[in-house]
């Protein structure tokens, strides 16, 4: 496979794509008012203690306060040392031996209002909701993972073999220091002790950098920054597998090629400055692909088609088989033939949009339960390429598979869009007839005005619809109500929206007779 990272730094915006074989599978947007905060480490204060939802409300300096779960609080000093010891094969935050189930603790117990600790981001502000965090403290490497406070080690699922997972195992227990826990992780694989312990080195200097800020800075301070969106990259995805980094920006150019020669020199002859006159996403064929992301519905070879809708609950994707007949086959290896033609599809969708939480695909049901397993082992091996930690669930009684996909900010096409203005997010908009409706309903409260003369502003839609057929549907309202109508089309005002003022005088009526105007017919 082909696999090329694409960097585009523009002055208020910067762009990653992934590509693999030219197909967009993910791409990153970082604005200066969306700054990825995962990661982040702060000194906080405790705001407020919820012992009803065992949770805490973290100030972290930022204008939303961080929300803190009790499953989330350490129950060890991150500079402390832990009497523990435990081997954990998984990547990602260890647990300690001394943590208490939460569902024997109380918050209270740990934390009360006017406590300052650190505290690590998890999880992206979304809409009202400001970020999540936890008090148990890892910072990753190229390599490794080092947790402050644990004694633990580990080394990553990923890597197959016992044998590497024990040589692996054996160094970083050799190099583990003091009072801190330490996991390998997948691109450790293969390395030398040498590169191993330099890894861990960087990794000491920016812990021993957050202790000592800790000492000084009063709460809310941000202790340590994440690296970068596009260093990230080097760190958590750059690999011998990877073609090429192509990066327009000669400054980003410069620190990117830096920090790889730093962590990974072995591949710093990939990463590669763009000259060509064309934008890079451009000369990349990047751009269209984005526009195609917007789109709700999203046509297959052969005809068929998927169409993915978001809401509040979860994500609904459902496959239609569209104009795709499916000649030569029978109805049953028909379906199945639609449904695994729209699998690697939907999963380079889940990635390229970041989908996240409850994700449920309604693929055209089979009856043979072998067309069912084959479908459903098609799909967990199209989403094995996937970063993201999910969960499939088998095909169920109705036909549906249910996957949880972890969601740490909002998805990209989130990011880069807004509510429409117009419909205000529910995809549609009143129907002409239907306004026409509302202002009869209007002109019924207003039968008891003394004014008998109107002016109508509307969409043009609207008014178009109403002049129709020689202006038959205003002469029907003015025989109805016994009044005098005008219509006047304002190109301005939304399609399901209308302003009616006194035809003499030109003031805006007043809100008496607007209650309930709003309803649907």
């Amino acid at each position: 496979m082909n696999t090329q990272i694409i960097v585009n730094k523009q002055v208020h915006e910067s762009r990653i794509a992934i590509l693999e074989d030219g197909k967009m599978v993910e791409l990153l947007v970082e604005r200066p008012d969306q700054r990825r905060m995962v990661g982040d480490v702060y000194k906080g204060k405790v705001e407020r203690v919820l012992p009803g939802i065992q949770s805490a409300f973290i100030n972290i300096g930022i204008e939303k306060r961080a929300f803190l779960h009790i499953s989330d609080v350490a129950r060890y000093d991150p500079f402390a040392d832990v009497e523990t010891e435990e081997d954990d094969d998984s990547l990602g935050r260890g647990r300690s031996r001394k943590r208490s189930s939460p569902k024997h603790d109380n918050i209270k117990e740990w934390l009360k209002a006017g406590d300052e600790i650190l505290v690590q981001i998890t999880k992206e502000p979304m809409g009202a909701k400001g970020p999540r965090c936890t008090t148990e403290i890892s910072l990753a490497g190229r390599f490794l993972v080092l947790m402050p406070g644990q004694k633990h080690t580990g080394v990553s699922r990923k890597i197959r073999s016992q044998r590497e997972r024990h040589r692996i195992r054996k160094i970083i227990r050799d190099l583990q220091p003091e009072g801190t826990g330490l996991i390998g992780r997948s691109v450790a694989e293969g390395q030398s002790r040498e590169i191993l312990q330099r890894d861990l080195e960087y990794l000491v200097k920016d812990l021993e950098k957050i202790k000592q800020k800790s000492e000084v800075f009063e709460a809310p301070a941000l202790m340590h920054r994440d690296t970068g969106m596009a260093p990230a990259m080097v760190r958590d995805l750059f690999s011998m597998d990877m073609k090429e980094f192509v990066v327009d920006s000669k400054t980003e150019y410069e620190k990117i090629k830096s920090y790889t020669h730093k962590v990974v020199p072995s591949l710093e002859d990939r990463i590669k400055l763009y000259r060509g006159n064309k934008p890079i996403f451009d000369a990349y064929d990047v751009e269209p692909q984005i526009e195609n992301m917007l789109k709700r519905k999203i046509w297959l070879k052969k005809g068929s088609q998927i169409v993915i809708d978001n809401t509040e609950a979860l994500i609904s994707i459902d496959v239609n088989s569209g104009r795709n007949v499916g000649k030569g086959k029978t109805y049953e290896e028909n379906l199945l033939s639609v449904n695994l033609a729209a699998v690697d599809e939907i999963a380079r969708q889940i990635r390229l949009r970041d989908l996240g939480g409850i994700i449920v695909i309604d693929f055209i049901d089979m009856e043979i339960e072998k067309n069912r397993q084959t479908l459903i082992d098609a799909f967990r091996k199209a989403m094995s390429e996937d970063r993201a930690r999910h969960k499939i669930l088998d095909v169920n009684e109705f036909g549906l598979v249910i996957l949880t996909r972890q969601r740490v900010q909002q998805s990209v096409v989130e990011r880069i869009s807004d509510t429409c203005p117009v419909c205000a997010g529910l995809g549609v908009v009143f129907s002409a007839v239907t306004i026409i409706a509302r202002i009869e309903r209007w002109l019924m409260r207003a039968a008891s005005s003394k004014t008998k003369s109107f002016l109508i502003v509307a969409h043009p839609i609207v008014a178009g619809e109403l002049f129709a057929e020689g202006a038959e549907r205003i002469k029907e309202l003015e025989d109805a109500y016994k009044v005098r109508l005008e219509c006047l089309a304002d190109p301005v005002l939304a399609p399901d929206d209308f302003v009616i003022l006194d035809a003499d005088t030109g003031e805006e009526m007043t809100d008496e007779f607007t209650a309930g105007a709003n309803d649907m017919a």
